[in-house]
């Protein structure tokens, strides 16, 4: 009977690719939400109703991968965006201050202009 001693460089090069692509993700995210044109302007809205919905029904994506065995990451349930030097909780951002009907429904707050797109997180900060 032979064995085939495992030295455990899969899960790891395993692991790290799976790293290399959730980071890749979170920067094409993050790159969606900058401002590439000066005359475009970002409101932000915040709604505890939509907040609570995405810590306790937090949102699936299956990773496209080229093995038999697809691989699902949970999407950070907070959203930050810079107002200053500010970092602000967001749940909806918008192109205009006038409220539609889901800030009507889910009792949003406006919390005004944003500056830019800070950050995901799976922690509040």
């Amino acid at each position: 009977m032979t064995s085939v001693a495992s030295n455990g460089t899969n899960g790891s090069e395993d692991a790290r690719s799976l790293l290399e692509r959730v980071l890749e993700t979170q920067q094409q995210i993050a790159d969606s939400f900058v401002v590439k044109e000066p005359d475009v302007q970002y409101y932000g809205w915040f709604s505890e109703q939509v907040q609570s919905r995405r810590l306790y029904r937090p949102s699936e994506h299956t990773l496209r991968r080229n093995t038999s065995n697809p691989v699902s990451i949970t999407s950070p349930p907070y959203t930050y965006w810079l107002q200053g030097k500010k970092k602000v909780l967001v749940t909806d951002v918008t192109l205009t201050t006038v409220s539609m009907q889901r800030h009507k429904e889910s009792n949003a707050v406006f919390l005004g202009k944003l500056d830019k797109f800070c950050c995901r997180s799976y922690t509040k900060l």
